[in-house]
């Protein structure tokens, strides 16, 4: 596959078809979309029909196509290793890729961004989306480091919804149209069964159904559509179509997916549904907090109060998709493409004026518990006692090849004390929490048995307290010897296996 040389690489693994539906698919794509300008976006999926990979190839540079696996197989775990490393960022969604596959990876060294929405299994992921409104984070399992963005504020759109999010949104003339979407694959067919009930409904006067490229009733849904002329059928639309229907229909009912943020994005009365188990959270969401009645409330409202209901349902759907998911997403992107980009290697004799010269860099003088200038013949004997002592790790971070921080451990019995800094060319660009975490990644790969890793920053020095914080340290009791010293410690989880 020919992929962008310059653009970092995202692997992006999820599955679709008719069983399991396309919602893990679709949002992972639109997650690519919003990155593919940046990144090298590539799909991995098991056995894709032919108009699912045309959909992924639309908007990914590269297609691996794996083989059919049960999560349940031994090999399962293993299916990405001939195309991951450490400078590979790789995006996992579905509930099958739960810890044992995360940690799998994660030992691989690539910075992993995991979608979820049922907080169901501990988390070794870098990050965690979920985009459900309400969900209480508290309730996650993760390893320390972890960051987790919830809400709707990060909501997958695709483009086209991304765009109508911010536009003004207005009654839709002439007859009332409504949108019809029960996902993708609709296994159990509601689709067919709503669209039976809306018969009933005089005051709408065209139903407009949309269904997925992996929904298996289509010869059944068509031969009923053909003997009602009130009612559409349009099938695997793209964005830009999805969304231009959407806009012409003042009423939607939809499942508690994707789908709905789409439509709510757009704006109008939306009708939810939960059709499956995962979507209890985003469903509870959406119907708790006005973005969308129940289905079964449909019943009650009337022909006349229909224009009302559009407005008041608008108002509160742009509350929470005005904004930009897009860009707080490529934020967060630029760290863990910090992190697959970044290499740490061993510190070797040669790198012995490299550190002379940034241990005696001002700013670091200034920020050091001894102050005075480092002299190079006490330099030199310390760092050749530190390479000959097995119980000291001292790593050089690169970036594009260029040596950018230094990181050293200090190890006594199962604690490990941190010590690190960033070089003069590489301050202010954030890499601070990245060293750190790459360093503890490191060090607990090689040390299973750490129990407890600590470092101490003066309370001044803001820059190292925020990189501490972000990496997962909590505060802990002050050293005897540097009381007025941030003392933050960090406790290495051992994630159950599955």
């Amino acid at each position: 596959m020919e992929l962008s040389k310059q653009k970092q690489r995202i692997i992006f693994r999820a599955d679709g078809n008719g069983h399991i539906g396309l919602g893990h698919v679709v949002r992972s794509l639109a997650l690519a979309e919003m990155l593919r300008h940046d990144f090298g976006c590539v799909f991995a999926i098991q056995a894709p029909s032919a108009e699912l990979q045309q959909q992924i190839r639309e908007t990914c540079e590269g297609l691996i196509i794996l083989p059919a696996c049960e999560p349940d197989e031994e090999r399962f775990e293993y299916e990405l290793d001939a195309y991951i490393a450490e400078d590979v960022i790789v995006v996992l969604d579905g509930y099958h890729f739960a810890t044992r596959y995360q940690q799998h990876i994660k030992r691989k060294g690539c910075p992993l961004f995991y979608i979820d929405d049922l907080q169901a299994f501990e988390i070794p992921a870098d990050v965690v989306l979920n985009q459900a409104g309400g969900v209480d984070g508290s309730k996650y399992k993760t390893a320390e480091y972890t960051k987790l963005l919830l809400g709707p504020k990060y909501a997958l759109l695709r483009p086209p919804f991304l765009k109508t999010a911010s536009k003004k949104r207005v009654f839709p003339g002439g007859a009332i149209r409504l949108f019809l979407n029960l996902g993708g694959a609709d296994p159990k067919n509601h689709t067919l069964e709503i669209a039976q009930e809306l018969a009933k409904v005089e005051f709408i006067s065209k139903v407009e159904i949309v269904v997925g490229s992996a929904y298996k009733h289509l010869t059944e849904l068509k031969a009923w559509v053909t003997t009602n002329p009130t009612y559409g059928l349009h099938q695997n639309l793209g964005a830009r179509e999805l969304g231009r229907l959407m806009e012409g229909c003042a009423m939607a009912i939809t499942s508690a997916s994707g789908v709905a943020y789409e439509y709510a994005s757009v704006g109008g009365l939306l009708y939810a549904m939960q059709t499956a188990d995962n979507q209890s959270g985003l469903y509870d969401f959406l119907t708790n907090n006005g973005l969308a009645f129940t289905y079964e409330e449909l019943s009650q409202l009337k022909s006349n109060d229909i224009e009302q209901a559009f407005d008041e349902k608008v108002n509160i759907q742009r509350q929470h998709f005005e904004g930009g998911p897009g860009e707080r997403l490529r934020e967060v992107f630029k760290i863990l493409g910090l992190m697959a980009g970044m290499k740490l290697r061993e510190v070797t004799p040669e790198d012995m004026m490299l550190l002379f010269n940034w241990a005696n860099d001002p700013e670091v003088r200034k920020r050091s518990f001894n102050p005075n200038p480092i002299l190079l013949e006490g330099h030199s004997r310390w760092l050749q006692a530190r390479l000959a002592d097995e119980r000291t790790k001292l790593y050089i971070a690169e970036v594009a090849g260029e040596p950018a921080a230094h990181i050293r451990f200090e190890l006594k019995s199962s604690t490990a004390t941190i010590s690190y800094l960033i070089g003069p060319g590489f301050r202010g660009r954030g890499l601070g929490h990245v060293v750190l975490q790459k360093g503890t990644d490191r060090l607990v790969r090689q040390n299973p048995d750490l129990r407890l890793i600590e470092g101490l920053v003066q309370r001044d020095n803001i820059a190292s307290v925020r990189a501490f914080e972000k990496a997962g340290f909590q505060y802990g009791q002050p050293d005897p010897s540097h009381p007025d010293a941030h003392r933050f410690v960090l406790q290495p989880k051992t994630m159950k296996q599955e």
